[in-house]
């Protein structure tokens, strides 16, 4: 047996580093993103600016957006207008994101219906007569902004090259 093999539990360690490397920096963007909307609307709408479960519940949002982040850049088609001009790759990867993440918000409440104590058909009704275009349309827009946002940011950071951008926002002006 070779010293130079690593060992397995070394090999997994490593693999989640760089899963976490990747997960990471979408989450937190998305965790400070929803939690200013979150708290915005609270002061707008409910004269208060902190309510716990609001807060968790944008938490809990950014994890899984997160998570829809590092799924979708797993896709071949995620990197279709590679080498087109900027607002290809933007305007695509942005779409791409918001339906992604579309299609987990809806397979996350059917597994919420699946566990419902009267069943999947009475979940899904009430769950259907309570549905609010409104709120889902406004939740789509800022969901669609916040990845437009996102995404330019991390297309001019690849453009730019590895740390250009991060010298350019927090180095030393010239």
């Amino acid at each position: 047996m070779s010293l130079n093999v690593a060992s397995w539990p070394a090999k997994a360690g490593r693999i989640w580093l760089r899963e976490m490397r990747h997960l990471l920096p979408p989450t937190l963007y998305f965790f400070c993103a929803f939690n200013i909307i979150v708290h915005t609307t609270n002061l707008l709408t409910r004269s208060y600016w902190f309510a716990l479960s609001h807060f968790l519940t944008a938490t809990l949002f950014a994890l899984l957006v997160g998570k829809a982040v590092l799924v979708a850049d797993k896709f071949r088609a995620i990197d279709r207008f590679r080498g087109a001009p900027l607002i290809k790759p933007i305007l695509y990867k942005t779409l791409f994101y918001g339906l992604v993440v579309m299609l987990f918000r809806v397979i996350e409440q059917l597994v919420h219906f699946s566990f419902d104590s009267d069943g999947f058909r009475v979940a899904f009704r009430e769950a259907a007569d309570a549905f609010n275009w409104r709120r889902f349309t406004a939740i789509q827009i800022w969901l669609f902004t916040c990845f437009l946002i996102y995404v330019t940011a991390t297309e001019l950071s690849a453009a730019l090259g590895p740390g250009k951008l991060r010298k350019l926002m927090f180095g030393p002006r010239s």
